[in-house]
C-alpha cells in the first residue's frame, strides 16, 4: 500500500512538471493571492520577510521559502503530493491531512499549540526543526509517515505522540522536551537510531496496548524519569539501544510478552531493567547493566518473566527479585556487585541456575519465607559461585537467609562458561497474551 501510494504520487508530479509555472512572493504581496493563482505543480518562492496570514493549501504544488521567510499562521495542507520546504512557521504551526506530502528544512517553532499535526498518510518530515511548542513538537494519527532527521527539542509536552501504525521514526535529535521524548500509544511503529535524551519525563514511552514497536539502535541518556517504558503494551522488540544516566533504564508495568535485549543501560539513578507491577512473560536478554545505583535487573510483583545471558557488574544488586514468582534466572554473569542475586521474603517458585557470580560483595541471599520453594538448580545443575572451593566434587552451597535455615545450591559449578550465556528461546511467548489485549478487564 505505502509503494502504491508512493508510485502515484511520483507519477502525478511527473505529469504536471511539464506545464510547472514558478510564483514568485514578496513581503509586500499575500501568499493567498499566490496560492489562488497557482495550478496543479506550480512552485510558489516565497522571499524573506514576514508573512502574517495562514494557508490552505488545496492545490498540488511547492512552497519554497527562501532564507529568512516566515509564515505567522497557521498551514493546513489538504491535497497529496505538496512539498513544503526552507520555511520557518510560527503561531499555529502545520496541520497535515492529505497523503505523500514533503515538508523538509522548515523551522516550526514557538507555536501556541502542537508543532505539527499529521492526520494523513505516507508523508515525509525530514531535515526539520521543531522546538519550542506550547504542546507537542508532532503529534501523529495518520499511517505510514516517515519522520527523519529531524531535530524536535524543547517543546512544552511531548516532542512526539504517535496515534497511528507503520510510521517510521529515524535518526532524529528529540531533546530536552517538558515531559516525554516520545510516546507510543496503541500503535506499531519503527523506531531507530534517535538521540532520545534530556526529557523530564521517560525518552520512550510505549503505551496504552501498543503492540509490534520495534525500539532499536536509540541512544538515550539523561531522562528524568525512565530511559524506556513500557505501560499495558504486549510483544514489542526493544534491543540494541544504549541508556545512560536515566531515572531508570527500561521499565515495564503490566507489560506482557516484551523483549528487551542486547541493551547497554548504565549510570541509572535507580534500576538499570525492572519488570514491574504484574508483568508477565517478558524475556530480558544479553543485555549489559552495569554501575546502576540499585539493581542491574529488579523482577517486582510479576511472574512468568525470563532474566537470561545478561551481564551485570557493579550495581548494588546484581538481580533482585521480589514479591515475584515462577521467574527464570538463567545463563547471567554477575561481577563485583554488592550482592549477586537476592530473593525478598515474598518471593516464591523462581528457578536459578546455570549463572555465575563472581567478585560480588556476597554471591546470593534468598531472604523467602517460603523455605525451599525458589529453585537455586535444574535438578541436575546450579550456579557457579567465586566464594565456593570445589575439589573433585562440589559441595551443597548455602544460600543465606538471614534466618536459621538457609536455602541450599544442591549442585553448584566448579567452573564456569560464558557458553551458557548462549541460550535458545521462543519470542513471542506463545499463548502469552494478556487481558488488556483481549478487550477484557485486567
Amino acid at each position: 500500500m505505502r509503494s502504491l501510494m508512493l508510485i502515484i504520487m511520483l507519477a502525478l508530479q511527473l505529469a504536471l512538471s511539464a506545464s510547472a509555472a514558478d510564483i514568485e512572493v514578496l513581503p509586500t504581496g499575500s501568499l493567498g493571492d499566490a496560492l489562488d493563482s497557482a495550478s496543479d505543480g506550480d512552485t510558489i518562492y516565497i522571499q524573506p520577510g514576514i508573512y502574517s496570514e495562514s494557508l490552505a493549501v488545496n492545490k498540488t504544488v511547492s512552497i519554497t521559502g527562501q532564507e529568512g521567510a516566515v509564515i505567522d499562521g497557521e498551514i493546513k495542507i489538504r491535497v497529496d503530493g505538496v512539498v513544503l520546504s526552507g520555511i520557518t512557521i510560527r503561531g499555529s504551526g502545520i496541520n497535515l491531512s492529505s497523503n505523500g506530502s514533503r515538508i523538509e528544512g522548515c523551522n516550526v517553532s514557538g507555536c501556541t499549540g502542537s508543532g505539527m499535526v499529521i492526520t494523513g498518510s505516507c508523508n515525509s518530515i525530514i531535515n526539520s526543526t521543531i522546538a519550542r511548542n506550547g504542546l507537542v513538537g508532532i503529534e501523529i494519527w495518520g499511517s505510514n509517515n516517515t519522520v527523519k532527521w529531524n531535530r524536535i527539542n524543547a517543546n512544552d509536552d511531548c516532542g512526539i505522540i504517535v496515534h497511528g501504525d507503520g510510521n517510521i521514526l529515524e535518526s532524529n535529535a528529540i531533546l530536552e522536551n517538558v515531559h516525554d521524548g516520545m510516546e507510543i500509544e496503541g500503535s506499531s511503529n519503527s523506531i531507530a537510531r534517535n538521540n532520545v535524551s534530556m526529557s523530564r519525563g521517560a525518552g520512550i514511552e510505549i503505551l496504552n496496548m501498543s503492540s509490534g514497536n520495534v525500539v532499536e539502535g536509540n541512544t538515550i541518556y539523561g531522562n528524568g524519569e525512565c530511559g524506556i517504558e513500557v505501560i499495558e503494551s504486549y510483544e514489542n522488540n526493544i534491543s540494541g539501544n544504549s541508556l545512560d544516566g536515566n531515572g531508570f533504564g527500561i521499565k515495564t508495568e503490566r507489560a506482557t510478552n516484551n523483549l528487551i535485549s542486547i541493551n547497554k543501560v548504565q549510570n541509572s539513578a535507580e534500576d538499570g531493567i525492572i519488570i514491574s507491577d504484574e508483568s508477565k512473560c517478558n524475556t530480558v536478554h544479553k543485555n549489559s547493566a552495569d554501575n546502576n545505583h540499585d539493581a542491574g535487573v529488579r523482577i517486582e510483583g510479576s511472574k512468568e518473566n525470563m532474566v537470561i545471558g545478561n551481564s551485570l557488574r557493579g550495581n548494588a544488586v546484581g538481580i533482585d527479585i521480589s514479591s515475584s514468582e515462577n521467574n527464570t534466572v538463567r545463563g547471567n554473569r554477575v561481577v563485583m556487585n554488592g550482592v549477586g542475586i537476592h530473593l525478598d521474603m515474598y518471593s516464591t517458585d523462581n528457578t536459578l541456575y546455570h549463572n555465575a557470580m563472581i567478585d560480588n560483595r556476597q554471591s546470593a541471599l534468598d531472604s523467602s519465607v517460603y523455605y525451599g520453594k525458589n529453585m537455586w538448580d535444574s535438578g541436575s545443575e546450579g550456579n557457579y559461585y567465586s566464594d565456593h572451593t570445589c575439589r573433585e566434587v562440589c559441595s551443597a552451597y548455602e544460600i543465606p537467609s538471614g534466618e536459621e535455615r538457609n536455602n541450599i545450591d544442591r549442585f553448584p559449578l566448579s567452573s564456569w562458561d560464558e557458553r551458557l550465556m548462549d541460550i535458545k528461546f521462543v519470542w513471542p511467548v506463545p499463548g502469552c497474551v494478556p487481558a488488556y489485549a483481549k478487550g477484557l478487564a485486567i
